[in-house]
């Protein structure tokens, strides 16, 4: 079998740490003058206070056993009683079991009851060992026999060999009071088996707190001495008689306690390695057990196991089985109202109620749940750290498969009838639990969030309108201050256009008129005058001529004052496509806006130059003009696959707008003007015209 969890922690264990605490005070301390004490039970009497004064102390005792550390460790017994002996060094390395020992040393509280540091130690001869004292295991608990031989009666719950090629054993052994842990060096007697009943002598150790405080206690057999089998178990532990589990612990005058009884059960839930659950005939039964194989509902097992009280019904400990088959897995006892839990204690039930809320647990998850009026708990076990939670909503009208467990209460009868108060429902896996019927969405925690979302929205509402309305102000005033802008870019271009006329084209054209008057007056008599004033007519002419398209060079279009850049390049492109096999594409993005007039008129020439030399010159089959209002920048492309042209070599034209014209306004602009184009390529023209001053 394997061994249950209190043993885990062995009587060398315990020791080790007592002897480093003993070791550390013989190391460092030194006796002080005082009376030499001379027997075991003079040092067991001091408080731990007094034994910290390390009394010298002159011991005769035999040697009722070796202990931890080897070699420098035993456990002595005078007439009076036993106590520890701890050396600094391996002193005790030739000492047997039954050797007279004279010991010199001084006193130390050790870390549970006082010790003895031991100085000096001698072999006087040898003696019998002292008779051992009978010990219930109430008395064991009381701390009061650390050190001291007892004898223990009982019935082996467990055994087994703590390593495969070691010769320490390990029982489990149920007295009349309650179960101890054994330890014994010997090879097994093969009767001392689980259900055997036993007696032993073994030395009384103890597992304790940092507070000195009793936890359990631990029985250690001295070597060589036997583990007496008083009744052998069953040869055949399966073949007792079946019992059935509504029967034990129940009135008898005949059923000796502490024996395992033999039952015949299917099973209902389990968890390998530490308990399962059986319904016998009508009744339900928990069952604790150290097998691993795993179990499904519906095996029929044969259990061998101890029965004890659980919280309110029987259970059974310490338990060994075997699956005999399977059949259906039984059907779980519907509880039509709460009070009726109680009935079913560890059997399989089913059960309609309103989950009331889930709780994340150490185990698994917590379900709170009420039925007609009475609240209960339900814990379905996971895997630690799941990745999800089942979707149970609050509110759901549920169905519940599990085992049902009473809940241990702090107060209950002195005697009669008890019937515990509250129970829960242990789920199996979350398949046990079905909605019937789900929450209906009108919860309190809705309706808040509800009331939230509305008034976030309300104020998200509220806070677009007030941003879409001053937004629409600025795009207000922004439009206002364009306008005037562009009603002073207008009315100065006019008066620049107005000086201009009057300086340059309106005084030629008043001596271009002089000329001709005296060309007239002179025709008649003067030929040669005649042709001279003809040709001072003619400059005259051809300079006014040249001043008007300096002037009409700088003045804004006409078209810009009834429409924006986007409509007068879309109406030039349509205007020059018109009539022609020429397919033509325009698009714009960005946000479409006016700009400085003196830009506008600008971006406007470049881009009719574009259009027109693409239509006319390059005899283009398609033309594509691009505009794209940037925040930042503004930029213009004019695509076609017309026959090209060296860049390097751009041919001049007449109306004084070509690729020289169109750097000119470019760099005016402070803007970029990228032209790629090569003979039979077509040609694209792209500007960029930053719009950080606009």
């Amino acid at each position: 079998m394997c061994p249950s969890s209190y043993i885990a922690t062995l009587a060398g264990f315990l020791l080790v740490a007592l002897a480093g605490s003993a070791t550390a005070a013989l190391e460092g301390s030194a006796p002080s003058p005082a009376v030499v004490l001379t027997n075991v039970a003079q040092v067991r009497n001091l408080t731990a206070a007094q034994a910290a004064r390390a009394l010298p102390t002159r011991l005769r005792g035999v040697v009722v056993d070796e202990s931890y550390p080897p070699e420098r460790a035993l456990i002595l017994t005078d007439e009076t009683a036993g106590i520890y002996l701890l050396a600094a060094t391996n002193l005790f390395s030739g000492f047997r079991r039954e050797d007279l020992l004279e010991v010199e040393g001084v006193t130390d509280p050790g870390e549970f009851a006082p010790i003895l540091l031991v100085r000096a130690a001698r072999k006087v001869g040898t003696a019998p060992m002292p008779p051992a004292r009978p010990a219930t295991y109430q008395q064991l608990m009381t701390g009061a026999l650390d050190a001291q031989l007892v004898e223990i009666a009982g019935v082996v719950r467990q055994c087994w060999r703590i390593a495969p090629d070691s010769d320490t054993w390990r029982l489990v052994v149920a007295t009349a009071s309650g179960s101890v842990p054994v330890r014994f060096l010997s090879s097994q007697d093969p009767n001392i088996q689980a259900d055997a009943e036993v007696r032993f002598q073994a030395i009384c150790l103890y597992q304790f707190n940092q507070k000195r405080q009793v936890l359990t206690p631990v029985l250690q057999v001295p070597g060589g001495l036997p583990v007496r089998v008083e009744k052998p178990a069953p040869a055949d532990p399966y073949a007792a008689p079946v019992r059935s589990a509504d029967n034990l612990l129940r009135f008898t005058s005949e059923l000796a306690y502490g024996h395992r009884v033999h039952l015949h059960s299917v099973v209902t839930d389990s968890q390998p390695g530490a308990q399962l659950w059986v319904r016998d005939g009508a009744s339900g039964l928990r069952i604790r057990t150290r097998q691993e194989e795993r179990l499904q509902p519906g095996d029929q097992i044969d259990v061998l196991g101890f029965p004890v009280y659980g919280a309110y019904t029987l259970e059974l400990e310490d338990a060994i089985f075997r699956r005999m088959g399977a059949t259906n897995p039984p059907v779980p006892v519907l509880l039509t109202n709460a009070a009726a839990a109680f009935d079913h204690e560890a059997d399989l039930v089913a059960i309609e109620a309103r989950l009331a809320e889930t709780q994340p647990v150490l185990d698994g998850l917590a379900l709170f749940l009420e039925k007609d009026g009475t609240f209960f708990r339900a814990l379905l076990r996971l895997p630690a750290n799941p990745r999800r939670y089942p979707d149970w909503r609050p509110g759901s009208q549920v169905r519940l498969t599990g085992i049902c467990s009473a809940v241990q209460e702090e107060m209950s009868p002195t005697m009669g009838v008890w019937r515990p108060q509250a129970f829960r429902i242990l789920l199996r896996s979350p398949v046990d639990l079905t909605i019937v019927k789900p929450p209906s969405w009108w919860t309190l925690k809705h309706i808040i969030v509800l009331l939230g979302l509305l008034a976030a929205g309300s104020s998200l509402v509220t806070g677009v309108v007030m941003w879409l309305a001053r937004r629409r102000l600025l795009e207000q005033e922004r439009q206002r201050a364009m306008a005037e802008a562009e009603f002073a870019a207008i009315l100065s271009e006019r008066n620049r256009m107005a000086r201009e006329i009057h300086d340059t084209l309106a005084q030629g054209l008043v001596a271009t008129s002089l000329q001709l008057r005296l060309a007239r007056k002179r025709a008649a008599g003067d030929p040669e005058s005649l042709n001279r004033h003809l040709d001072a007519a003619q400059q005259l002419v051809s300079g006014s001529l040249e001043e008007a398209r300096n002037s009409i060079w700088n003045m804004r279009s006409q078209v810009l004052e009834t429409g924006d850049l986007a409509s007068a390049l879309r109406g030039i492109l349509k205007q020059m496509a018109d009539g022609t096999e020429v397919e033509t594409k325009f698009e714009v993005t960005g946000r479409v806006r006016r700009l400085a007039p003196v830009i506008e008129n600008n971006l406007l020439r470049i881009g009719q130059e574009a259009i027109t030399n693409a239509t006319k010159h390059a005899k283009a089959k398609r033309i594509r003009v691009e505009l794209d209002f940037g925040e930042k920048q503004f930029r213009l492309t004019v695509n076609d696959d017309g026959r090209g042209f060296d860049t390097a070599k751009p041919a001049s034209t007449e109306s004084g707008f070509g690729l020289v014209g169109m750097q000119e306004r470019a760099a005016h602009l402070k803007g970029g003007l990228n032209v790629l184009s090569a003979p039979g390529q077509g040609a694209r023209v792209d500007l960029t015209v930053p719009l950080s001053g606009e």
